[in-house]
């Protein structure tokens, strides 16, 4: 009987660890907006892998990628998908900015924009962005596809 006492409070301890750290990811982020002729959607996601066995993205110009194990230690990948007439558009000038809020004097920062696409999935999933480091909190995010102007998009980092 305490052997199973044991093994039931075990199970019970690394569910409630399993559970704990779920609760501590933040939900994924996705927003879509009209940015010009474009269909544009943001989206903050976990950092990507872009070289080894467990590569995810796969670099096709731009801006180098910012790997994981960089000094400025990405948490996120912050992307934009851009279609325009519901095609994917396979290369183009993006810019995106991107600042705290709620932060008195958060200056607005420049991603360096990578264009990339998923691994074994082709052109199709091309997008730009690149993994950066966001802590908790709430953020927005400037996106300017060639000459259109510019969208803000504002999303929030968390716990769940």
């Amino acid at each position: 009987m305490r052997k199973i006492l044991m093994l039931a409070a075990a199970a019970a301890f690394a569910l409630g660890g399993f559970l704990a750290s779920c609760a501590a990811q933040a939900k994924p982020v996705s927003e879509s907006a009209a940015v010009g002729a474009y269909q544009v959607t943001l989206k903050v996601l976990p950092a990507e892998s872009f070289t080894g066995k467990s590569e995810e993205m796969v670099w096709d110009g731009g801006a180098r990628p910012v790997l994981l194990g960089a000094k400025s230690q990405p948490n996120h990948h912050l992307v934009v998908f851009v279609k325009k007439d519901g095609k994917p558009v396979e290369s183009a000038t993006i810019r995106i900015r991107y600042r705290m809020l709620g932060n008195a004097g958060a200056s607005w920062q420049t991603l360096p924009v990578t264009r990339m696409y998923v691994k074994g999935k082709g052109k199709p999933t091309m997008h730009y962005g690149n993994n950066l480091h966001l802590a908790p909190g709430k953020y927005e995010a400037k996106v300017q596809v060639g000459n259109a102007p510019a969208h803000v998009f504002h999303f929030t980092l968390g716990s769940d």
